[in-house]
């Protein structure tokens, strides 16, 4: 039986015995004593129809372990999630450093695109390999962080079904250089990172930062 037809297997049986998924060890045997009883072909001149679906229904639960004292709930475990750390592919990469080199100058007075054509400057970033903690996602991005206006341009969509990776260059201003972390704001993760709930960027990160990642918590 597959993991979906078994749970909704499981929701069928305790609703036969008049449960719902938040029902105990203790609930479904009370519910089915019941049952048993009441509904017994003694009790129903002869029909057996209640009493025999009820009984299935019990049947399969004990089955599956959920009858056993100290089983709170028959609803099913949620996995555990796992912690992930992948390579930006080198065309990523260059998708971000192309949009970077496209994107507006730093200078506040600047109508048009960066004038600059031989690439970024210092304050300019781009990630080299990104964390998965389930929806959470974190960013490692080798260059340290400038004092003054950042930017950073980041694959955002590895959690759509998107055909392409689409990119965004997010920008921030700081008081201090070198390693930092940059939480994105959620109005921003929910507007441009689809999927995602929450966006953190790390800055001077190093191997001992992605090790980290994937022992903490």
């Amino acid at each position: 039986m597959e993991p979906v037809e078994k749970i909704n297997a499981r929701a069928d049986a305790l609703a036969a015995l008049g449960l719902d998924q938040t029902a105990g060890s203790d609930d479904i045997r009370d519910a089915w004593r019941h049952i048993a009883f009441r509904a017994h072909p003694d009790h129903r001149n002869g029909d057996c129809t209640h009493f025999a679906r009820a009984k299935e229904a019990y049947d399969f639960l004990r089955r599956e372990g959920l009858t056993t004292k100290g089983k709170t709930t028959g609803a099913p475990r949620r996995p555990k999630l796992r912690k992930r750390v992948i390579e930006l592919e080198s065309t990523d990469i260059d998708a971000c450093r192309s949009l970077l080199n496209n994107a507006l100058s730093h200078s506040p007075d600047s109508n048009g695109p960066n004038p600059d054509p031989q690439g970024t400057t210092d304050a300019d970033h781009v990630p080299d390999a990104v964390g998965f903690y389930g929806r959470h996602l974190t960013y490692f991005v080798p260059t340290p962080v400038q004092e003054g206006a950042n930017r950073v341009a980041l694959p955002t969509s590895f959690l759509a079904s998107a055909r392409r990776m689409e990119t965004e260059v997010l920008s921030f201003q700081s008081n201090d250089t070198g390693a930092g972390e940059v939480v994105v704001p959620e109005t921003i993760t929910a507007r441009k990172f689809p999927g995602a709930k929450s966006v953190r960027i790390k800055f001077d990160a190093d191997q001992q930062m992605r090790d980290d990642f994937w022992l903490a918590g």
